[in-house]
Order: structure tokens, then sequence, then C-alpha cells
């Protein structure tokens, strides 16, 4: 079946299903899990004048970091052979979902793993979707998980 799945992590709460789900199917397969957060540099693409992004920077390295090491946790709780990968590329701008792509090819992964918001209309037109654009470019199989519906 599959011998390296990637799944992406962001902190958001579809990305905490996504997870649980790769993990599911990495234990079921034996497969290995290699986790993947992108640091979201777009905000480089803005004129913010003479405000020090020093901190902003480091937090969001940080950040990325603690999700990582937490994905990694879980995974060897679930006794899942687990690697973690931190893409920081400021070129990327914003194209995030390129960038996991690129990380799943280059990983060798069978199976790609995301969760999706599910915003619909004005939400999806103004905020674009990471899963939507690899559904649409990635050669690989893609498993699309959604948040949970609010309660």
């Amino acid at each position: 079946m599959y011998s390296k799945i990637l799944v992406a992590v962001d902190g958001s709460e579809s990305a905490t299903q996504a997870l649980e789900e790769a993990l599911r199917v990495a234990t079921a397969t034996g497969a290995e899990l290699v986790v993947v957060h992108v640091i979201d540099n777009s905000y480089l693409r803005y004129e913010v004048g003479y405000v020090d992004l020093t901190d902003l920077r480091t937090s969001l390295v940080e950040g990325g970091q603690q999700l990582l090491d937490e994905a990694k946790a879980r995974a060897a709780a679930a006794q899942v052979k687990c690697t973690t990968i931190m893409i920081d590329e400021p070129l990327a701008l914003g194209d995030v979902s390129t960038a996991i792509e690129q990380a799943a090819e280059q990983a060798g992964a069978e199976l790609l793993v995301v969760g999706t918001h599910g915003r619909r209309g004005v939400k999806r037109l103004l905020m674009g979707s990471v899963a939507e654009g690899l559904v649409r470019q990635c050669r690989l199989p893609v498993l699309l998980v959604h948040a949970p519906k609010p309660a």
C-alpha cells in the first residue's frame, strides 16, 4: 500500500485532524510518516515601514518547531516512524501548496494528507485554499480531511 505518507500541519483544527488520519493510515499500512510545516512568509509582500520583523519571524519559526515536535510525539505514541521538515523559504511568498508538493516529492511520499477548512464562497475566494491548490496540481494521491463542524 503506502510506505511513506506526508502530512502538513499548521496548528489548525483541520490539520490536527489530518495528522490523526495520517497516523491511522500509517499504523494500518506500516508506513513512515513525514510531517511538514511551511512558514508562511507572505507577510514579506507588504511594506510595513520601519517595523522590525525579527520577533515575528522568530515567533513563526518557534511555533512551527513546536507543531513539528508535538506531531513527532504523537507519532511516537502511536509507534509510527516519523521525520519532520520545516520549510522556511522566503522566496515562496505564500505559495504554501507548491512548497508542500515539493517536500512530498523530495521525501518520496506516496500519499499526501492535508486538512481543509471547508471554506465556501467569498471566504474561499479571499483566503484561497492550500488544499485546493494541492488537489489541482499534485500528482500524488491527496487525502483531504475536513475540520469538525462547530457545535
